[in-house]
């Protein structure tokens, strides 16, 4: 299942129910999609089909759970799960901004959609988790043709690059909002404010409504907060990290 991505701060995630109603096809039209990070079915926080989801990155630290549940904010759940990410030698896939991941032995795929604005500071992504949608986009990237994905790495000669476990603790407050807090095994931190949109015309106010929750609660930044995969990077993998710094395709940590 496919998951549209825009993303700055804050992430909009339209499944891939409303955008195969929206272009008659898949995810990325001509591109072939049917992962960063289901149409939302199925997927490992069992949210509905045909919605989308606005998140904004933040930074938290010791007191912000207390925070949290000052303004009434409710843990529902604690989740781990663990990521194991693959690419080329040469970080072919990495530099065509495609993540290939293992997330609790299930293959996922993020990759641009084929009409993305470059130039515009909205980061965009089609989130892949059929195995037929992965294998037909990984074998545009790498020139290679399998049967399935654990074929296509290995004849790709894909190695793991990173691989980390995330611990979340997942709050709920008053008005729909969801504040996942990960924590990852090498000592990174990173937080997201989110609101389910029923329709699109629904997004701007939630982004609004976001970023006021966001700014009571303390965790307003005016800088992009880099995710995980920068922070994994640049502490174990010195030189992927430059490489796609310098390439634009992550968010430097400074």
């Amino acid at each position: 299942m496919n998951v549209f991505r825009l993303q700055t701060h804050r992430r909009i995630v339209l499944s891939a129910v409303d955008m195969e109603s929206q272009e008659g096809g898949g995810a990325m039209g001509e591109g072939g999609g049917g992962g960063g990070e289901g149409a939302r079915a199925a997927d490992h926080n069992n949210k509905p089909a045909g919605v989308i989801e606005v998140e904004r990155k933040f930074s938290f630290g010791e007191g912000s759970e207390e925070r949290l549940r000052k303004a009434g904010a409710v843990c529902k759940e604690e989740l781990s799960f663990h990521d194991v990410y693959y690419d080329t030698e040469e970080f072919v896939l990495t530099l065509a901004d495609h993540w290939l991941r293992r997330r609790e032995g299930r293959w996922e795929l993020k990759c641009p959609p084929a009409d993305r604005d470059r130039a515009s500071l909205v980061e965009q992504y089609v989130e892949l988790q059929r195995e037929a949608d992965i294998l037909k986009q990984l074998a545009a990237i790498l020139n290679v043709e399998a049967g399935s994905v654990e074929e296509m790495v290995q004849r790709a000669r894909c190695e793991p690059f990173c691989n980390f476990q995330t611990d979340r603790k997942t709050y709920t407050l008053e008005g729909g909002f969801k504040i996942d807090l990960d924590q990852t095994d090498f000592g990174f931190r990173v937080g997201e404010i989110e609101l389910i949109c029923q329709k699109q015309e629904d997004v701007p106010e939630a982004l609004c409504r976001i970023d006021a929750l966001a700014e009571k609660l303390g965790f307003q930044s005016k800088t992009k907060i880099p995710g995980k995969m920068s922070a994994f990077l640049k502490t174990f993998r010195e030189k992927h990290y430059d490489v796609l710094v310098k390439g634009g395709l992550l968010t430097p940590i400074t």
